[in-house]
This record gives structure tokens, C-alpha cells and sequence, in this order.
């Protein structure tokens, strides 16, 4: 109960990113040698959001290198390299620490992530999608620069916290189709719950971190954060519930609202 306390204690927030982005991101386009599953890969580092932190849209920034400061109610995180320099990168990984990451949120070093690293939504990815990102990265050309440490919150700080809260919200596991839903359901299902984690942004969270789920996907503020999210139910009037399919395919497209 004491930690709980000190848990929920008032915690100095960082709300703002200190850069907002003011560039497209710097990924190169793909080559005429590109194999089918680097391809692939391409498509789906950019569907799952890996381009917004690992290689962000600053002047400085470099494919992969990371950089990006993502401010959170447990503190102020910064995207790592991932590119696949032997120093400051993964290089050193194999595809199992890879898996293990995405899959379980544990490091090649066994410590837990926090989930700023969304692997909450990545471990139900399927073997085949993981596969298809991990041989893109081992495709690219390695960079030279390393993350800042993170900067947790004070209230954060206690060994183990990490560890409670994954045991609180933490589910590993691939993602099951709902015999309820047809293909293409599941397949939207997949890629909002799985790849793009759509629900871990637009479902509010309370001061644990933990998603409000009798909200799910109804949006508001978090914790930690400057920005508010819309709500993405099929409500009327607060939701999506008047935009047309063509609505949607527009807004993720162009970003522009009906």
C-alpha cells in the first residue's frame, strides 16, 4: 500500500516534447535492389510508428539514430538508435534479442523496458511482421550517436516500480483473430491493436500508467503529456462515428480532416 502512496504522490511532469517536428522525416526511399521482405519491413516500420521517434522529423536527425524526446507521466524518455551500429546501436543484437524485445519489452541485458516503448501492442505482432521489420533494419546503414539516459520522474525512481507495473497491465502473447469479426475486421483489428497501437495513445491512462479501459479508444489527456487525443469510437458526436470510410482513408493519408 505504501508504494501505492508514493505511487500516486504529486509527480514534477514534463508535458512538452522540447522539439516539435518541423521536417519530413530523413528515411531514405527504397532501391531497385530492395528484396519483397525489406519492403515489407519499410511499410511496416512506418505503419508501426518506429519513423515518429527512431528516425524523427528534425534537421539533425539521421535514419534510425533516434533522438526524440517523448515526456510521460513516469518521466522524460529518449528514443535510441536502432540503427545497426556495433557502438551506439543494435548491432550487436541477434533476431532472438530482437524478438525478445518487441515480444516480452526485456532487453538483450534482461531489464525490463519501460513502455514508453510501446511492446505492449508489439508483442501481439505476428513472427512473419516482426521478421520482415528486423531484416529492413539489418538493411540499413548504421549511424554514430547514442540516446540521452531517460530522466525519470522522482516519484518513479523506487527499484522495481517497473516491474509492478507490468505485472498490473503487462500481457504478452500474439494476436487472436475474434471468430466475431470477418478478415478484413481482423486485419483492421490487428494492425490498430498490434502494429499501429492505435488504443495505447487514444485510451486514457491514470497516474499508474495503466489504460482506463472503460474508455478505450474514447481519447482525453494523459498524464505527463501536453497533447489531448481524439476520440476514435463510433460516437456521433464526440467520436468518428460521422466520418465515411473515404473519411478515414483521406485523414490517415493527408491528415486532413473531413
Amino acid at each position: 500500500m505504501i508504494v501505492f502512496v508514493f505511487f500516486l504522490a504529486c509527480a514534477k511532469l514534463s508535458t512538452f516534447e522540447a522539439r516539435k517536428p518541423s521536417v519530413e522525416p530523413p528515411m531514405p526511399p527504397l532501391s531497385t535492389l530492395t528484396t519483397p521482405e525489406e519492403q515489407k519491413g519499410w511499410r511496416l516500420y512506418r505503419v508501426a510508428g518506429c519513423i515518429g521517434c527512431h528516425s524523427p522529423p528534425f534537421p539533425d536527425a539521421k535514419h534510425l539514430g533516434g533522438g526524440r524526446d517523448l515526456p510521460t507521466v513516469f518521466g522524460r524518455f529518449y528514443a535510441p538508435n536502432i540503427s545497426m551500429d556495433m557502438k551506439d546501436g543494435i548491432g550487436d543484437w541477434s533476431e532472438e534479442d530482437f524478438f525478445r524485445a518487441m515480444r516480452k519489452g526485456i532487453s538483450p541485458d534482461k531489464k525490463p523496458y519501460w513502455p514508453t516503448f510501446p511492446y505492449m501492442a508489439y508483442t501481439k505482432m505476428s513472427d512473419e511482421d516482426l521478421r520482415s521489420i528486423w531484416v529492413y533494419l539489418k538493411s540499413q546503414k548504421p549511424v554514430v550517436g547514442k540516446a540521452k539516459p531517460k530522466e525519470l520522474n522522482p516519484n518513479y525512481r523506487l527499484p522495481g516500480l517497473i516491474r509492478i507495473w507490468r505485472w498490473m497491465e503487462f500481457q504478452t502473447g500474439e494476436y487472436k483473430p475474434d471468430p466475431n469479426l470477418n478478415e478484413r475486421e481482423n486485419r483492421g483489428r490487428y494492425l490498430s491493436q498490434a502494429v499501429a497501437y492505435c488504443d495505447q495513445c487514444h485510451t486514457p491512462r491514470n497516474r499508474l500508467g495503466r489504460l482506463v479501459r472503460n474508455h478505450y479508444m474514447a481519447g482525453g489527456g494523459n498524464p505527463g503529456k501536453s497533447e489531448i487525443h481524439p476520440n476514435l469510437t463510433p460516437h456521433m458526436e464526440k467520436g468518428i462515428g460521422r466520418w465515411s470510410e473515404q473519411d478515414i482513408v483521406h485523414f490517415l493519408s493527408t491528415g486532413q480532416k473531413p
